[in-house]
């Protein structure tokens, strides 16, 4: 009995320091893991810092301020398509291995050429560019409004120009000197931060449920809001994100991209419900009509002059983190579509030989240079120089606009409805790269995936469509030659046709009809 005892004694003990190692060393893998978790989010809060930037303020609580809470169901959806575009063109960078302008570059390279890449690529190269260099516009606006916001600011022309060119000076230095990477953290901290005041003021302001409720529902459109809803997808689904996005997808795992992805995109959908939340509270002040003015009127009585230093300064974090982004985001679009690799770089020199050639002699001569690649084309990246001279004409010409004292409002309006019209284009190139098998072989398109990517696509169609009838026949009503309700019917009956007609356009004058139907074969 006794040498039992002692046995279980002797069990008890040596079995006792195992379990106590092993459950430290679980707590400390654990806390390892969520270390890793939490900075690989911090990580995605990149793409938040991109869309929550100086546009986002003043767009989010313009709404607020002329529309009330009847918005927030354009944030939402606008937030969900995000997630949609952002998550397909990670998966499609990870299963490929390209980004979305890479993939665009294979894709056209047996067509018309120049540079070296195909002329699609010159249309997003360029349409990104032009979109950004207003972003940069709507940005420098932010900044200064910002700055005015600041106790004792006034427009004053030194004031603006000095602030202008210090602002230039500041992001192209950070950009040359090539240390943007390390901001994720940092941008990371200052979304946390917007979304911290904001929620501050919100809670102070008071938040009537009924309407909050209301706003959630898609039930109406009020009249006159469609550029405002445009702005707010927009300001929120950014087209250049798709690249960006890529990108930083490069070496990560997919689950790691859908969870940076869906917390960054959440992110940014809390900080401008709240935005326009504050932006409702100023509507009484402002009378319908949004002013920078209004907006810090109404953080200062409710937060003190404290409160609105931390608005600010926090305003100018957010300007300065988009003046950052936006610019690489451009060069990096740029680099993603003319940056040839050196297994496309013969390809692409004897594709762009004039002259009928026999078969045989083309595939002759194409399997010479392919085994001579390596030698001869070692591939083409895209010149330093050039990336530094889209950077600064970027930035040059924000200063410029904005040192002229544009107004603020329309600047960010205009950025955000040019850019809300490309975002169909940019959508539609996903579409038609995340079905073709040449870069999805491994993990083909689902059926279930694509009703919503197809979706995502008529509504940007739609929504486009409306808000150019809106722009340039909206003079019927305001003339007089027709009344509100039947050109708001004309409006979105002329517009769900152009969506329809343009997705089906694709499906029957493309391969992309034929990807689409066997996406679904494949699940039954």
């Amino acid at each position: 009995m006794t040498g039992g005892m002692e046995g279980w004694f002797t069990f008890q003990r040596y079995s006792y320091t195992p379990l106590g190692e092993q459950h430290t060393l679980a707590i400390k893998v654990a806390m390892g893991q969520v270390l890793k978790e939490i900075l690989s989010l911090l990580y995605w809060t990149m793409l938040a810092a991109c869309t929550v930037g100086p546009g986002t303020v003043v767009t989010c609580a313009r709404a607020g301020a002329e529309f009330e809470l009847n918005l927030i169901w354009a944030l939402i959806f606008a937030s969900v398509l995000a997630y949609t575009l952002q998550e397909g063109t990670a998966r499609l960078t990870i299963t490929s291995g390209q980004s979305l302008g890479q993939c665009l570059q294979a894709k056209y390279r047996h067509g018309r050429l120049f540079w070296g890449v195909g002329i699609i690529c010159w249309v997003v190269a360029g349409s990104v560019f032009f979109g950004n260099t207003l972003y940069e516009c709507n940005n420098w606006a932010g900044g200064m409004s910002a700055i005015y916001s600041l106790p004792g600011a006034e427009n004053t022309v030194g004031l603006r120009v000095g602030c202008c060119i210090a602002y230039g000076v500041v992001v192209l230095a950070i950009l040359f000197a090539d240390k943007v990477d390390s901001l994720g953290i940092g941008l990371g901290i200052v979304m946390i931060g917007m979304v911290t005041l904001f929620l501050v003021v919100v809670v102070k302001l008071g938040l009537d449920g009924k309407r909050f409720a209301k706003g959630l529902l898609p039930i109406s459109m009020p009249s006159g809001s469609a550029n405002i809803v445009l702005s707010l997808i927009g300001t929120t689904s950014i087209g250049f994100n798709l690249f960006l996005g890529g990108k930083m997808a490069e070496g990560k795992s997919l689950g790691q991209a859908q969870r940076g992805i869906a917390f960054s995109t959440f992110m940014a959908l809390i900080v401008s419900v709240l935005i326009l939340i504050v932006g409702d509270g100023t509507y009484m002040q402002s009378k319908g009509q949004f002013t920078i003015a209004s907006l810090s009127g109404i953080i200062e009585r409710l937060t003190g002059a404290a409160g609105l230093w931390v608005f600010g300064i926090g305003f100018i974090a957010a300007a300065l983190s988009s003046m950052l982004t936006v610019p690489l985001g451009a060069v990096m679009t740029a680099e993603s579509v003319f940056s040839i690799p050196p297994d496309q770089h013969a390809e692409s020199m004897h594709y762009s030989k004039p002259g009928a050639e026999s078969a045989a002699s083309k595939e002759e001569e194409n399997i010479a240079i392919t085994q001579s690649n390596s030698s001869m084309y070692p591939g083409r990246p895209f010149p330093k120089k050039y990336s530094q001279m889209l950077m600064v004409v970027m930035v040059s010409v924000a200063v410029v606009v904005i040192s002229c004292d544009a107004p603020t409002v329309k600047v960010i309006l205009i950025a955000q409805v040019f850019n809300g019209c490309l975002l169909p284009f940019f959508s539609i190139c996903l579409l038609v790269c995340l079905n073709d098998p040449q870069f999805m072989k491994q993990s083909p398109q689902k059926g279930w995936s694509n009703c919503f990517m197809v979706f995502v696509v008529m509504v940007t169609l739609f929504l486009t469509a409306n808000t150019i009838v809106q722009n340039i026949f909206g003079w019927v009503v305001t003339d007089g030659h027709s009344s509100e309700s039947t050109f708001e019917i004309v409006k979105f009956s002329v517009s769900g046709v152009v969506s329809l007609t343009v997705m089906t356009s694709l499906c029957v004058f493309t391969s992309l009809g034929e990807h689409l139907k066997n996406s679904f074969v494949r699940e039954d």
